[in-house]
């Protein structure tokens, strides 16, 4: 029986990233340290499909600094071994405490490697049983093949990512990717009305392209782009002509939103604005800004259910959400540039679920 050979726990987490990059909806629990540490525990013991050894949780959150030292096949084989004894201890100072069980046994294998298709299981035994039943899938353990480096890496993490991986996660990652590259040249905007705005290079400009050019199209009929600003209250686009029609006095001394949107409807009635923050680390659509903003819209004497209030988003996976969501004003919307035709509603009226079921 063969044994794999080994990388450095730092190599196993680099390569981790590069599996699955930003954009992947469980990816914390499948880069960190612990997920890093606990590939190098199966790939120690070999704990491959078609070998014939498996790995509880245990084999983890009791292994030690002084057993990695020790990377002979016959210490490892010895370690597999001794490791199916009752009360086996392998010597020196253990990496995780009792605690970490569950993180380890759930959250990084069980909805972590096991659900994205890296870790197989031996069906029928419980996932309490203190049996071994986890092995690395074979497709998947050769990714930490040493030898196997840059290109040749490459497309090998690709074939992986696109057997294991769905479409609307490749694309979320894809996205994601693209507004990571360094840019030094500015963002064109292209606007309803066949313009051509542009934005300084960088993540909110690309979350504020996306708002014009995606969430317009996928939630706007018949849309016009009122106002654009950046950062530094820079206004890089401004539609007084369009903005009065519907009543709006933009007056950029206010306080305004980074993009304000209408849906030009036939009739007054199906006419809306849309007030959008964009938020790549900070300044989400809270419900102070929400009311000052209806406060501005009151003076206009446009009708307040006509108006829509949301905060875009690069990715809910993303710190900057996580930071935000606890502040988000109640009845606005949250939009993804990563999922660009999906939003979340925050509703701030009841929901009866019982009428909703018949």
């Amino acid at each position: 029986m063969s044994l794999p050979a080994l990388l450095p726990i730092p190599d196993i987490q680099d390569r981790l990233l590069k599996i699955f990059p930003e954009g992947l909806e469980m990816r914390g629990p499948l880069v960190r340290d612990m997920a890093a540490k606990t590939l190098w525990v199966f790939l120690y013991g070999g704990m491959v499909e078609g070998e014939g050894r498996c790995l509880r949780p245990s084999h983890v959150y009791f292994y030690t600094a002084d057993q990695a030292e020790l990377t002979g096949d016959e210490e490892r084989l010895a370690w597999v071994q001794n490791s199916l004894r009752p009360r086996f201890r392998p010597a020196g100072e253990r990496w995780y405490a009792d605690t970490t069980r569950e993180p380890i046994r759930d959250e990084t294998i069980r909805l972590g490697f096991v659900d994205i298709g890296a870790v197989g299981k031996v069906p029928g035994v419980a996932t309490t049983s203190s049996v071994p039943i986890y092995y690395l899938k074979a497709d998947f353990a050769a990714l930490f093949e040493p030898g196997l480096t840059d290109e040749a890496l490459a497309a090998s993490i690709g074939a992986w990512q696109a057997k294991h991986l769905s479409p609307a996660a490749r694309a979320r990652m894809a996205l994601l990717a693209a507004g990571k590259v360094k840019r030094s040249d500015e963002v064109s905007v292209h606007c309803p009305d066949g313009t051509v705005a542009k934005l300084a290079p960088g993540p909110s400009s690309l979350i504020s392209k996306g708002v014009v050019e995606e969430f317009a199209q996928n939630f706007l009929g018949d849309a016009a782009l009122l106002w654009m600003s950046e950062s530094g209250a820079k206004v890089r686009y401004q539609d007084d002509a369009a903005a009065k029609a519907v009543g709006l006095h933009i007056d950029a001394s206010k306080a305004l939103p980074d993009i304000i949107l209408a849906n030009v409807g036939e009739t007054g009635d199906d006419t809306a604005l849309v007030f959008i923050e964009v938020v790549a680390s900070d300044g989400p659509m809270t419900q102070a800004r929400k009311d000052a903003l209806l406060a501005y819209v009151r003076t206009a004497n446009f009708p307040e259910k006509q108006c829509y209030f949301g905060t875009a988003f690069e990715d809910r996976a993303d710190s900057a959400f996580k930071k935000a969501l606890p502040t988000l004003a109640w009845g606005s919307f949250v939009w993804f540039r990563s999922e660009p035709a999906q939003f979340m509603w925050l509703s701030e009226k009841p929901f009866n679920i019982t009428k909703r079921m018949y």
